[in-house]
């Protein structure tokens, strides 16, 4: 009889993680950038009432893609180069010259000092690099929701993000917020998707808010145009020839 109920309660645990794993697939579907070339401006707000914005265009391909980062006041100031579905990352600064390889954590470092990090622009599977689990129900924003918890499958010393909180819709499985929080699992910030397009019948985020709860600032990604016609030279993608 206890043999019984431990195995049935093993499988019951299996079903529901397997059931959190296939959310998160869901969401990483969801969150992957449509092919093609996405335009699109950031704003960071300061808690003093300043602001700064700059525009970036993604060249869009399956596995790799490419951002280029123009502020108003200096033009060209960085192309940021993702393979491997976003788990390679490499920054040209194209002020200064230099080239930087972003492992590790370098990988968290924020893009032109905003609250968005490397990292969490790079669509990264999250399936492949957290455990889910849900944690219940929860309302945001008036919306029914799930709420699940992350973990990183590799505890790496340099990784920043100890655990992540995720929300996502409870009709579709759509994600409407994605709690960051340190090694000592502390919130640090909030990055809340708000606008969504559809787009060959598919969903996919176009604005994200951004709050870094410590210093009170603000980031607001919007993508604002995608030309899927645009055919890119498959040599863009490689890190050498960032330079050119």
């Amino acid at each position: 009889m206890l043999t019984a109920f431990s195995l049935s309660n093993a499988q019951e645990t299996r079903e529901i993680e397997l059931q959190a794993q296939e959310i998160l697939s869901r969401v990483d579907d969801i969150m992957r950038y449509p092919e093609g070339e996405l335009k699109g401006k950031v704003m960071h707000l300061l808690p003093g009432g300043k602001s700064y914005s700059f525009s970036i265009t993604g060249k869009i391909a399956k596995e790799d893609f490419l951002f280029n980062v123009h502020s108003f006041e200096r033009g060209e100031q960085y192309k940021i180069l993702y393979n491997l579905g976003g788990e390679d990352i490499w920054v040209y600064n194209v002020l200064s010259v230099q080239m930087f390889h972003k492992i590790g954590i370098d990988k968290f470092d924020p893009v032109m000092g905003t609250n968005l990090s490397y990292i969490d622009i790079s669509n990264y599977d999250l399936q492949s690099n957290y455990t889910a689990k849900i944690d219940g129900n929860a309302l945001v924003k008036g919306i029914q929701a799930v709420k699940l918890t992350l973990i990183p499958i590799f505890q790496r010393e340099e990784g920043m993000y100890g655990k992540l909180t995720l929300f996502v819709r409870r009709s579709d499985y759509y994600p409407l917020r994605i709690d960051f929080h340190d090694r000592d699992k502390v919130i640090m910030k909030t990055m809340s998707i708000v606008q969504g397009a559809e787009f060959s019948r598919r969903k996919f985020p176009v604005r994200y808010d951004v709050l870094d709860i410590r210093k009170g600032s603000q980031t607001i990604l919007n993508f604002l145009s995608l030309d899927e016609k645009v055919n890119f030279d498959p040599r863009i993608f490689r890190h050498e020839e960032l330079p050119k």
